[in-house]
């Protein structure tokens, strides 16, 4: 972790070096203090429930990477409304996994200097200095990514905005727009 950073709101560390292939379980929940420090770190007016099931294992040595954590995500958080702002509660499921790498070797700076090609396949691989992790930071990245950008009440009513609220089911194709030297192309063959 770089000393520039501010301070995580949610701090977990797990030590990777004793951790063998069979692995363990963690489940890690945010109090009400980290909860309102992340509320802040993302701008929304609250979160009323954070917490996550972790397992980290050792990978084999024929596989990428040296650990992976899967984690399960569950939260409940509010937003404010698009709209109106008003308050949205929206709860959250996301699963995910990351791929660690010890950086043994000082491999760190050198991939951050050279151009990587990814597919969105890809596992998350991160390259990581010492064998600490924090979980809660983690944690806290995915959930930010998981939220809706857009929150929107459900009872928002269109006629008051001024304009029609669509969804993507809602929006038809439009008629393909003739080209105009079409009738050009006909003239020509009748003259």
């Amino acid at each position: 972790m770089s000393e520039d950073l501010p301070e995580n709101e949610f701090v977990r560390l797990v030590d990777l070096k004793p951790i063998e292939k069979k692995g363990f379980d963690i489940n890690i929940e945010a109090d009400e203090e980290e909860r309102q420090k992340l509320a802040g770190r993302f701008s929304i007016p609250g979160i009323l429930k954070l917490e996550a099931n972790c397992t980290i294992k050792k990978r084999a040595q024929k596989q990428v990477g040296d650990f992976q954590l899967s984690v399960v995500l569950n939260a409940e958080v509010i937003q404010e409304c698009v709209m109106t702002l008003d308050d949205v509660n929206e709860s959250i499921h996301e699963e995910f996994t990351i791929i660690f790498e010890l950086d043994d070797k000082g491999r760190q700076k050198e991939e951050e200097e050279k151009e990587v090609e990814f597919s969105l396949e890809d596992e998350d691989i991160e390259v990581i200095s010492g064998s600490e992790i924090d979980l809660g930071e983690y944690v806290a990245e995915y959930l930010s990514l998981a939220m809706n950008p857009y929150p929107r009440q459900n009872t928002v009513d269109k006629e008051k905005l001024g304009y029609e609220i669509m969804d993507e089911e809602d929006v038809i194709a439009e008629p393909e727009k003739k080209n105009p030297f079409a009738v050009l192309k006909d003239l020509k063959h009748k003259t």
